[in-house]
């Protein structure tokens, strides 16, 4: 069994790197629309750079494309631009000036054309909009493709523009931080003790923003275990065990509960993130930035949130691959709103909810993913007992690596980040879609050279109760094959649900060496958890080391790691018995969320 790895997995992908808005540059844009940068702006679709030296009609961008522009891009590039936004779009002469291909007109075509504009919070344009923009700054050489950038199949989530009467507040605020002019990326992070003397809901989230030209966007974690410095630091990555609140970009509008609120209490923490990016270069700008949480007494419904999707995948190099998991709510559990999220390298995502009777049903789909427009989607479901959502994400990794799932921009991740009542018993939700019915077995490192790879694979059942205490014994030398696994529970009731003893089960391959003073474990299994509320894990276990022991006899047998050199996975002890032919060897208890699991694997000597 494992305890998944908590650490930074809300990651900075979530929380920065041109996140939630894109409405700033990929650097520092020059602001009179000098040279673009190779690779990011002034291309088409296929790469074809757009440099035509045509002069787009101005008689038709008066009476129509001004206007088209202000809608899709003037959140940013307004008459005042805003949100690290270098200047406006608004200016037929300002968007002319400038060398072919590097004109604004000619970055405003291969942004529709690619799709990387307009960015999160602005509804993108219909195709007719897009492409009669594109053809009109190319004087008619390019044609928008159909469908370009991110379609999705939900609504955003909306709240009330105004906070319900009467309710109390308290702000967390930048104080006065301040922002150079050269300042193109920065995230900074301001630690706050929750001001509240007794336990409260917080009922909504409303963003102020004091300098808009700079401000590209914020993010709003709970730190429960205060791991977060208690002074302002720079944080590409967040504290370990915090937990995301809220996020704002700009298009966005506050986020409120329908009723209840995510429960605060005293001596917890909070981080806010803001991203700057001065790409105006305004020199003397400090910034108090901050966001307004309302809240009440507890009362009506207690929402939390839940991370539905895997926490361990790779995708191969320069190769495409997809990662998935179930996830089981408990009966009656209801889910509000959620945030689809990967990284750089996914292309679409997909969560399904597949009903106890076996119905499947679409809850969210997104193609075309870019990873600087995550927002929140609104998703009213109401689960069953038995039903089960499915999380899946498709990748394309162009690089020379292996990319994995981990907590910087450059690895990935694959989560729907959803507000959910009651709250769920962990912040993570990360199931098998499918129990494994075989395991795959090669002799590994450890192995003696020659060993056979062909073994048979070994099906036993749980037990529940105590373990029984081993009697060690003389360890004859020889070959032992695998011939069975038991894990001994202490209870048959866990934090998932009960254990179903009739589909619980350990399948596994494997094969030990004995010789004098030295024993070569080399095993492969896997651990099929069902619970009866409908949640199911297949925890793959390795056991592949080499040991040496001093005597015998005895148990439990102290043990040295002699290989893999140098690793801290291998026990220090075991406990065994010897009986003929038969070898139990049994591992150390490990608490599993106060479940706790003894872990045995049985062999019998050849010949």
């Amino acid at each position: 069994m494992r305890t998944p790895t908590r650490s930074g997995l809300i990651g900075p992908g979530l929380l920065a790197a041109a996140a939630l808005a894109g409405c700033g540059t990929n650097g520092a844009t020059p602001a009179d629309g000098g040279a673009t940068p190779p690779g990011d702006l002034g291309f088409t679709s296929d790469g074809t750079p757009i440099a035509s030296a045509c002069v787009p009609d101005r008689a038709l961008w008066d009476s129509q494309m001004r206007g088209h522009v202000q809608r899709q891009c003037g959140t940013c590039h307004g008459a005042a631009p805003a949100y690290g936004a270098p200047y406006s779009l608004l200016d037929y002469d300002a968007n002319l000036a400038g060398a072919p291909g590097a004109r604004r007109f000619d970055r405003i075509a291969a942004n529709l054309m690619t799709g990387r504009m307009p960015p999160a919070g602005t509804p993108p344009p219909v195709d007719d909009v897009r492409n009669a923009l594109v053809q009109w700054a190319t004087c008619g050489a390019q044609t928008a493709p159909a469908g370009t950038g991110l379609r999705v199949s939900a609504p955003v989530y909306r709240s009330p523009e105004t906070a319900p009467a009467g309710l109390e507040h308290f702000d967390l605020k930048a104080d006065h931080y301040p922002v150079g002019p050269t300042v193109s990326d920065d995230y900074r992070c301001f630690v706050f003790d929750a001001p509240v003397t007794e336990a409260r809901f917080i009922r909504r989230f409303e963003i102020m923003v004091d300098q808009a030209s700079v401000v590209h966007h914020v993010v709003l974690l709970r730190d429960p275990m205060r791991r977060s410095p208690n002074t302002p630091y720079s944080c590409f990555n967040m504290p370990e065990g915090s937990e995301y609140a809220y996020a704002w970009a700009p298009g966005q509008n506050a986020l409120q509960f329908p009723d209840g609120g995510l429960r605060v209490t005293p001596g917890e923490r909070y981080v806010m993130q803001v991203h700057y990016n001065n790409g105006q270069h305004r020199a003397g700008v400090t910034d108090s930035t901050g966001v307004r949480v309302y809240h009440a007494a507890p009362g009506g419904t207690e929402w939390g949130m839940v991370a539905m999707g895997p926490l361990g995948f790779s995708i191969p190099a320069r190769g495409t691959g997809t990662a998935e998991s179930a996830c089981t709510l408990g009966a009656g559990t209801r889910l509000l709103a959620g945030m689809p999220h990967m990284h750089t390298i996914g292309t679409d995502f997909e969560q399904s909810v597949v009903r106890a009777s076996g119905a499947t049903e679409p809850l969210i789909s997104l193609q075309g993913w870019r990873f600087e427009t995550e927002l929140f989607y609104e998703m009213p479901v109401t689960f069953a007992a038995g039903d089960r959502v499915i999380t899946r994400c498709t990748f394309n990794n162009p690089s020379s690596r292996t990319v994995t799932s981990g907590v910087r921009t450059t690895d990935e991740m694959c989560f729907n980040f959803a507000y959910v009542t009651p709250p769920p018993p962990d912040r993570f939700c990360d199931e098998a879609v499918r129990l494994a019915t075989d395991v795959a077995y090669a002799p590994g490192t450890c192995a003696p050279p020659g060993a056979a790879a062909d073994v048979p694979l070994v099906t036993s059942p749980i037990s529940v109760g105590t373990a029984p205490a081993l009697a060690g014994g003389a360890l004859p030398a020889g070959h032992w094959a695998l011939v069975g696994i038991d894990y001994w529970v202490n209870t048959d009731r866990t934090p998932l649900g009960t254990i179903s003893r009739a589909e619980t089960n350990l399948r596994g391959r494997g094969q030990l060496w004995t010789e004098a003073g030295r024993v070569i474990v080399d095993v492969a299994s896997v651990v099929n958890l069902v619970a009866t509320t409908g949640a199911r894990y297949s925890v793959p276990v390795g056991l592949q080391f080499t040991v040496r022991y001093a005597g015998d006899a005895s148990s439990p047998l102290s043990l040295t790691t002699e290989c893999p050199a140098g690793s801290r996975d291998v026990p220090s002890s075991v406990q065994y018995e010897v009986e003929g032919d038969r070898l139990t060897v049994g591992l150390p208890t490990q608490n599993e969320s106060g479940l706790m699991i003894t872990p045995r694997y049985i062999f019998r000597r050849d010949g």
